[in-house]
């Protein structure tokens, strides 16, 4: 298999998918157990920095600004999710698993863009 951007284009989106549904999950679960405000704040503050990370980086695919905006952003959101997972580990394991899917998912999606480019 070629490592092109045209054959593996298709898991972008779906790297991307993943991290805003558990993000998603992940906050709502949060929500509706009533984990503590902190808990929710770490939990939107991922999803939050997540999101402004996927806008940065759509509008650089389409020339709007630079591709390296999105990257604070994305770092942001690694940093919430580290705290979060240290904030809850051991008292909620539903939250865990979507958290480390989440992080695991922008990982990956790191990891390709680096292979792409070089």
């Amino acid at each position: 298999m070629v490592l092109s951007a045209k054959v593996l284009w298709p898991l972008f989106p779906l790297l991307l998918l993943i991290v805003v549904v558990c993000l998603t999950w992940a906050l709502v679960h949060v929500v509706r157990r009533s984990s503590g405000s902190t808990t929710v704040w770490l939990q939107a503050g991922a999803l939050g920095g997540y999101l402004l990370a996927a806008t940065a980086a759509v509008a650089s695919e389409r020339g709007a600004i630079s591709a390296h905006v999105h990257r604070p952003f994305s770092l942001v959101t690694q940093v919430v999710l580290a705290l979060a997972l240290f904030h809850m580990w051991g008292k909620d394991r539903t939250l865990a698993a979507l958290n480390m899917t989440a992080w695991g998912a922008i990982l990956a999606d790191t990891a390709l863009h680096y292979l792409l480019t070089r």
